[in-house]
């Protein structure tokens, strides 16, 4: 089976879509539709059930996925092996990462990265702590960046650095002028939340609630960048990383105040990746890479908002 239906036929059992897939993979969906046909006319079965609201893989589907998947893989490292002999580093490198890290610390990296190696690719996603590690393990993604807090053991750290939790909150707020804060200061103004986030929800919803005072919530949603233009207003208080507001860190716009009496071991920001998949030259290189670029980005926040013993 031609590489190229193989990776059509990934896409699709991933997005659970044909349309979806044809966006992901610039086909038409038509021709789409013709490659799966085929796939399962010479397979003599069908790949998918069809329902109203997608697609779902049959068990000979799940088989042909991990034939697919594997295929794959060692179609990606030959190509990558191909690239190198010939003085090339090429080939497409699959990034799993938190929401924060897509606003400023991303975009800067693949622009930079590009201009050095244009002919490697991405492809990223942003995606919860414990989808990325899950993605990792199934092979969906080559490299995450994530917490690392009670990480699998066939995943390797590329390297790490302290990420504490803070609250933002605009220059101007009353609470910007204080060393630090605790739960119960920043539940006398309005809160604004994180949702679908386990780490962020696992710290800050528990204790809130233990505090009666979830009700006081302005606005609870899952993107951060909608709660941005709300902390810069004034609006609210959030609890995140810095990760995520170094522009707004930098400028002076917003302040990251430590959080006093949290019942949580600092939080590390870490690179990782597979510990038995063997990589391509193009996603060790670019693992590399975001390791040397995080560690400059944290000590860029740390200037502008302090962590104890860094």
């Amino acid at each position: 089976m031609h590489a190229s239906i193989l990776r059509y036929f990934a896409e699709v059992a991933r997005s659970g879509s044909i349309r979806k897939a044809s966006e992901e993979l610039h086909v038409a969906t038509s021709a789409l539709s013709r490659q799966i046909k085929k796939l399962e006319d010479e397979l003599g079965t069908p790949l998918f059930e069809r329902f109203s609201d997608g697609l779902r893989l049959t068990h000979a589907g799940e088989i042909v996925l991990r034939h697919a998947t594997e295929t794959l893989r060692h179609f990606d490292l030959m190509r990558s092996e191909i690239g190198e002999m010939r003085g090339k580093r090429t080939g497409r490198v699959h990034i799993a990462c938190l929401d924060s890290l897509g606003i400023q610390f991303l975009p800067e990296f693949v622009r930079r990265f590009h201009q050095q190696h244009p002919a490697i690719d991405f492809r990223i996603r942003t995606e919860s702590y414990n989808t990325i590690f899950k993605l990792l393990a199934e092979g969906d993604c080559d490299i995450g960046i994530t917490f690392d807090l009670a990480r699998p053991p066939d995943i390797d750290v590329v390297t790490g650095v302290r990420m504490p939790l803070r609250a933002i909150v605009a220059s101007s707020h009353p609470l910007a002028r204080q060393a630090s804060v605790t739960l119960q200061e920043c539940a006398q103004f309005r809160l604004l939340l994180q949702l679908d986030h386990e780490v962020m929800s696992s710290i800050i919803a528990w204790e809130l609630g233990s505090l009666d005072r979830v009700s006081r919530t302005f606005v609870a949603t899952n993107s951060q960048m909608m709660l941005k233009p709300l902390i810069l207003s004034g609006d609210g208080i959030a609890f995140f990383t810095c990760i995520g507001l170094l522009k707004e860190l930098e400028e002076g716009l917003v302040k990251a105040v430590p959080i006093a009496g949290l019942r949580l071991s600092p939080l590390e920001m870490a690179v990782v990746t597979p510990a038995r998949r063997q990589l391509t030259g193009a996603t060790l290189l670019v693992a590399e890479q975001l390791a040397l670029d995080l560690q400059r980005f944290a000590a860029r926040i740390y200037a502008v908002a302090p962590v104890e013993g860094t």
